[in-house]
């Protein structure tokens, strides 16, 4: 089949699957907002547009306009004969707005991912914050228009989760099926396994370290509560360290007023409690540092607020790591605690902190957790399994009537 996969910062949640899919015969032609050194697709002309004073929503205004321009590259595309047999997006932007009109005989699947609400930025889930504004409910209502227009001109929705699914009003849950994009599995590693921290020591398996490694370090993927359970370990523990590899930027969330972010913001009111010399912050790593650092890691932190589901965790999970998570969704349709991995209530950092002693105290009593771990990525989240779902769902509906 011809399958073309869009994205703004395309591979985006494509990453795994593109490849996978093509080894099913496939071919693929991937969109996106930018150009990218070595990634081979198209894009479209996108440039963060000037907008007048006082609209609404810049940000809807934004979504329209790209739109637009995803229009103007896939008219451009019918133009040269391009016909492909199915169109799968994240609709987040507005990309799949205008594509049915395009491409009418294709098969549309949008990846809508969530339906914005205040649970989903931490209110009413994470103890520090307090109501959101009118403003800012009002901002994530409008935020949704993309969405709901690609679910109601796709033949079908897909989200990774059935608690993304279960985000969206009830009336429109039927048009979701559960497919998670999958991950590439990470070949068993061979030899002895090791790390050297720039400027730093070597770190090697089966030393006392806890890992936590997010896009940005942020509230919504827990780094509060994590900096908040450090002390007790790394005291009682003085032989152990932490790596906690991260961006500070913003993310998802509010951002922080604090110059250096989140991170800057948390080092000034707990800093003083913390080891720094055993407390090694990194910036995001390269993917193959980044799953050495999973393969030796004694426990892996992975908390985070009611949201989408993180590949990180699912990735150390699959290197072999101990994964101690927030007992919340979409973890817990992940982690079966004490099964594949350890759950903790996100907002209380002392319970973290003794789970993570525990674990640092007999790493060989969850060995056979952190394997089944492995498991159950590879059972449910493999991505030549998703490739298969996926050739099976666009194929199902091409023979609808």
């Amino acid at each position: 089949m011809e399958l073309l996969l869009i994205h703004q910062n395309h591979p985006g949640q494509f990453r795994d699957l593109t490849p996978a899919l093509e080894r099913r015969g496939h071919r693929l032609l991937g969109l996106g907002a930018t150009p990218r050194a070595g990634v081979p697709r198209l894009h479209y002309d996108w440039r963060a547009p000037a907008l007048p004073a006082g609209l609404a929503d810049p940000l809807l205004e934004a979504n329209l306009r790209r739109a637009a321009r995803v229009q103007e590259r896939c008219l451009q595309l019918r133009e040269q004969g391009y016909r492909p047999d199915a169109v799968i997006g994240h609709s987040g932007w507005g990309e799949l707005l205008y594509l049915r009109d395009i491409w009418p005989e294709a098969v549309l699947i949008a990846y809508p991912e969530l339906y914005a609400s205040p649970l989903l930025l931490g209110y009413g889930f994470d103890a520090d914050l307090g109501e959101p504004s009118h403003a800012l409910r009002a901002q994530w209502r409008r935020g949704n228009l993309m969405g709901l227009a690609a679910v109601a001109d796709a033949d079908a929705c897909i989200v990774p989760t059935r608690f993304a699914r279960d985000t969206f009003p009830p009336h429109l849950r039927g048009r979701f099926q559960v497919l998670h994009e999958g991950i590439a599995l990470p070949a068993p590693a061979t030899g002895p396994i090791s790390l050297r921290l720039e400027g730093g020591p070597t770190l090697t398996k089966g030393d006392p370290v806890i890992t936590v490694a997010s896009r940005n370090l942020e509230p919504l993927r827990g780094f509060r509560s994590v900096l908040r359970a450090l002390p007790a370990v790394l005291a009682a523990r003085p032989d152990a360290r932490a790596v906690i590899v991260g961006g500070t930027d913003s993310g998802y969330g509010a951002p922080s007023s604090h110059p250096d972010g989140h991170k800057g913001e948390l080092l000034a009111l707990l800093g003083h409690q913390l080891p720094l010399e055993r407390v090694h912050f990194l910036p995001p790593l390269p993917h193959r540092e980044l799953l050495a650092l999973f393969r030796l890691s004694a426990a892996h932190v992975h908390l985070s607020y009611p949201y989408a589901l993180s590949w990180s965790m699912l990735e150390a999970m699959a290197c072999g790591a101990l994964v101690v998570g927030s007992d919340n969704p979409p973890l817990d349709e992940v982690i079966q605690h004490g099964h594949n991995g350890l759950l903790v209530p996100f907002n209380e950092p002392d319970r973290l902190a003794e789970v993570l002693l525990a674990v640092l105290a007999d790493p060989p009593a969850f060995a056979a957790m952190a394997a089944a771990g492995r498991a159950t990525v590879a059972a449910r989240y493999e991505v030549n399994r998703a490739a298969e779902a996926f050739e099976a769902l666009i194929l199902s509906l091409r023979l609808l009537p």
